[in-house]
């Protein structure tokens, strides 16, 4: 195995290859698991299952290609509320098909345009076998680009006579093509140019306007979410400030959070995130774990300690030590899967 070029962008190439036939499915699975649920009819995965994953680091922003066999994709309000992903995810199909239902309209999504995927909603989809280029955009930097609220979840926007969803489209090929060549500093203008020319797509793009309940609800517990992240290093923050910042009343607050296990399971979760961010960041190497949980919100070093290692099933300090904390079951072929890619999503600015 190469030493990897530090100067450079980090890639990672996730492949079944090394993996036994039988087992090919389970750690598929396993491994997609960072972002969606995926199943297949139990009688294909006896016959071996394809799929790879060719991933980039590109600033802020994260990329990959996915090519693998048809299977069914979700994410539940419980994964939802499991990995605390809060990104948009832009999709484009070089091959292959995907099925949806989406507000009681079922669609069918191929070649030549982009799909929306927020990724704080359900989602429920069915492929066929597929070659796709996913950019994912953390929220915080993607939403004070764009010019009009409203959900975009499952919106389609057709290349066909739109330049700038065609301009957006082959923007991602090249970006992907030519990622491995860049450097660190390179990646990040790269990072704000695609930041900027997927919100001028997207302002360009007529949106759902999620009017009605549904549309409703979810503006409210995207505004209340924002209050979180804003106020999260704050000891004090409680569900009752929440609301008050939100502009929504408790009754509502909790009722919005129910699918997070509720809205202090929901700050716990962001904090444990944070700190986790920081653990692992070289930037905060000499700062002690004592002031990491303090400046996360954390009132005090025990509830940390209970709060994290339950989470993580590690301490924070031997996070640190061994920030490669998707651990591996011990299998003879694990040492051959690279899986970086799971730890990137992760923690792409959040």
């Amino acid at each position: 195995m190469t030493t990897e070029d530090i100067s450079r962008v980090p890639h990672s190439v996730f492949s079944l290859d090394a993996v036994p036939v039988a087992e090919q499915f389970d750690v598929w699975r396993e491994s997609i698991g960072c972002l969606f649920e995926v199943d297949v009819p139990k009688e294909h995965r006896a016959e071996g299952f394809r799929a790879e994953l060719d991933a980039h680091v590109i600033g802020d922003l994260a990329m990959a290609r996915t090519h693998t066999q048809a299977q069914e994709w979700a994410r539940s309000s419980a994964t939802i509320a499991r990995d605390g992903m809060d990104h948009l995810m832009i999709q484009i199909y070089e091959a292959g098909t995907m099925e949806f239902t989406h507000r009681g309209r079922e669609q069918v999504f191929g070649q030549d345009a982009l799909v929306v995927f927020d990724l704080a909603q359900e989602m429920r989809s069915r492929t066929s076998d597929f070659t796709n280029l996913s950019l994912l955009l953390p929220r915080p930097l993607i939403e004070p680009l764009l010019k009009q609220g409203g959900d975009r979840h499952m919106q389609i926007i057709s290349a066909q006579g739109n330049p700038l969803a065609r301009l957006l489209v082959d923007h991602m090929t090249a970006l992907k093509s030519l990622a491995s060549g860049m450097s660190l500093s390179q990646a990040t203008e790269a990072s704000a140019a695609t930041l900027a020319l997927t919100a001028a797509c997207l302002n360009a793009s007529k949106s759902e306007d999620g009017q009605g309940e549904a549309g409703i609800a979810f503006a409210l517990l995207v505004r209340a979410r924002q209050r979180i992240a804003e106020h999260l290093r704050d000891p004090d923050l409680s569900p009752a400030r929440v609301a008050r910042l939100s502009g929504v009343s408790r009754t509502r607050l909790y009722e919005m959070f129910e699918p997070f296990g509720g809205v202090l399971a929901y700050i716990r979760e962001q904090r444990l995130r944070l700190a986790l961010r920081m653990l692992i960041d070289h930037r905060f190497a000499e700062q002690p774990i004592s002031a990491i949980a303090a400046d996360c919100g954390f009132a005090n070093d025990s509830a940390f300690s209970r709060a994290f290692r339950a989470r993580f099933g590690t301490t924070a300090r031997d996070m640190r030590a061994t920030p490669a904390w998707a651990h591996r079951r011990g299998r003879e072929f694990d040492r051959d899967l690279d899986r970086r890619y799971e730890e990137w999503i992760r923690l792409i600015s959040a």
